[in-house]
């Protein structure tokens, strides 16, 4: 199934379209200003790896159409939908490794003893899941309430310290809620990277 197809069809409101674009391009910026500190990112930094990125960002949400009628986490929908249908142009393992973004979006980190899906790609692409999901929760955090708020951010990084600063274009941790939220979606990122997130 075409990209654009997968969007048309799971994506049906306008809202959850905008959210999705926006999670992409906050998404694809959080990565260029990563790999500034983590010149090991630089590995994931060519054109197919971006790609992978930015869909996994664009599906997140494809699932959420179907989760009042399933027993199931739009996060998990949205994996089995890209592993039934195949996102076209794109080969098995990187259907696999896009299927495993929009899984790990939410809830539970990668457990290769406990997710089979996980558990079928090799260790680098293990560990591109990790930096990829990692970056779409949190990017998925800042647009939390759908409203388009964040459109730019900076980061700054201190290498003693290890801590990753986030600093906001606006400031929405007035909003109720919501640093709850940040605290638990930074957790992956911080687990992949070694590192301690702080926001701004």
């Amino acid at each position: 199934m075409e990209l654009k197809d997968f969007m048309k069809n799971y994506l049906w409101q306008d809202s959850l379209i905008d959210h999705s674009k926006l999670v992409a391009r906050l998404s694809l910026r959080m990565f260029y200003k990563l790999k500034n500190f983590f010149p090991n990112l630089n590995q994931f930094e060519n054109k197919e790896d971006i790609k992978l990125l930015e869909y996994g960002a664009l599906l997140h949400d494809i699932g959420v159409v179907f989760e009042k009628k399933m027993d199931k986490g739009h996060h998990k929908i949205g994996r089995d939908l890209i592993i039934d249908n195949k996102i076209s142009g794109l080969d098995e393992e990187s259907n696999l490794v896009v299927a495993n973004i929009v899984r790990y979006h939410r809830r539970a980190h990668p457990d290769i003893n406990k997710h089979k899906y996980y558990k079928m790609l090799n260790n680098n692409l293990q560990r591109k899941v990790d930096v990829f999901s990692g970056i779409v929760r949190l990017a998925d955090a800042l647009d939390y309430n759908h409203f388009n708020m964040v459109d730019d951010f900076e980061l700054k990084f201190d290498e003693n310290s290890r801590i990753l600063t986030l600093i906001l274009s606006v400031n929405i941790m007035l909003n109720i809620g919501f640093k709850e939220l940040l605290d638990k979606k930074k957790e992956l990122l911080e687990k992949t990277l070694d590192i301690k997130v702080q926001f701004n």
